[in-house]
């Protein structure tokens, strides 16, 4: 089965600006949903989303076709989001670090950096507790309908540790609800 979208990554490759134009107007949506729900802050989801976007631009003419370009599109943006998560970590530690105690330190930085976008929902407040790789394979396998073989990909790990992450972020979820 060929992929669809290997021939706009190869025109994308070559230069067609037509192609990345097609390939923003298929992928631009789930991407930003993708990433906002990873990293919980829409405005800064559509920052990194657009840093994905140039990232495949760049790296079309290398692309090679050893997985579906969903997947490769999904792998980029899922290790941008982790960059910005280990940025905001590292930011809060040194805002800790700084303050004598955490009365000091300023609110929003002292605050989980995966906390959701929309805080009035229960669901994403969970889903926002949840560890990245667990997090990541549940939106992926929910929101984008991967097959266990592309999160596989996306996340490098083996299709078994997809199953198991997706059972235990299923399994915390369901327990975290019935808490409330």
């Amino acid at each position: 089965m060929v992929d669809p979208d290997s021939a706009l990554i190869d025109a994308i490759g070559r230069g067609d600006h037509e192609a990345f134009e097609s390939l923003v107007k298929r992928y631009q949506c789930p991407l930003l949903n993708f990433i906002a729900r990873t990293i919980g802050d829409r405005s800064m989801a559509e920052d990194i989303t657009q840093e994905v976007l140039l990232r495949i631009y760049r790296a079309a003419p290398r692309f090679q076709a050893k997985t579906k370009v969903s997947t490769w599109i999904f792998h980029i943006a899922y290790n941008q989001a982790l960059t910005e998560i280990g940025r905001r970590k590292k930011r809060r530690n040194l805002w800790q670090a700084l303050c004598r105690s955490r009365e000091e330190a300023p609110e929003e930085l002292l605050a989980d950096p995966l906390e959701p976008y929309e805080q009035t929902e229960e669901i994403m407040a969970v889903l926002g507790c949840l560890p990245e790789n667990q997090k990541a394979a549940l939106l992926l396998r929910i929101n984008e309908n991967l097959s266990y073989r592309e999160i596989a990909d996306i996340l490098e790990v083996s299709v078994q540790s997809v199953e198991s992450l997706l059972f235990r972020a299923r399994t915390s979820l369901r327990r975290q609800l019935k808490k409330k």
